[in-house]
């Protein structure tokens, strides 16, 4: 991502897409800083609650825990391999039910001191121990 005193990149990576509730979530992660500022690789959970009800919709999202990294100084690089965040007890995210929506994602992120500076999200889908994982999206 470009910004105006240099561009901060980042590769982020995850080994599947379904996971437990306890379950930790392994990422993997390149981050380079080659603008003037420090920035700092952060991590979370994201829930996004959807509601439909009499043709209106409400959307809610909440983090549910995170992980961060340390400082990166500008023109310096760092890497994740196998920095993990657990996945708190939450509710499934396939309910069976068409007026309620729960969706998860993990975040990993560059930010820069005040500003958000590159984005990556990762599409989770949590299950309770109880179910089978049988797709992936």
């Amino acid at each position: 991502m470009f910004i105006p005193d240099g561009q901060v990149s980042l590769n982020a990576k995850i080994d599947r897409r379904g996971f437990c509730e306890g379950e930790d979530i392994c990422i993997n992660a390149k981050f380079e800083n080659t603008c003037s500022r420090i920035v700092v690789p952060k991590a979370a959970i994201i829930a996004k609650h959807t509601y439909q009800a009499n043709g209106r919709t409400k959307v809610f999202r909440q983090k549910l825990s995170s992980v961060r990294g340390n400082h990166i100084i500008s023109g310096m690089c760092d890497a994740w391999q196998g920095k993990t965040i657990k996945v708190p007890k939450i509710k499934p995210s396939m309910l069976g039910c068409n007026i309620i929506r729960v969706e998860y994602a993990l975040m990993v992120s560059l930010l820069q001191v005040g500003s958000l500076s590159d984005i990556i999200r990762h599409r989770c889908l949590i299950f309770t121990a109880g179910l089978l994982v049988l797709h992936i999206i």
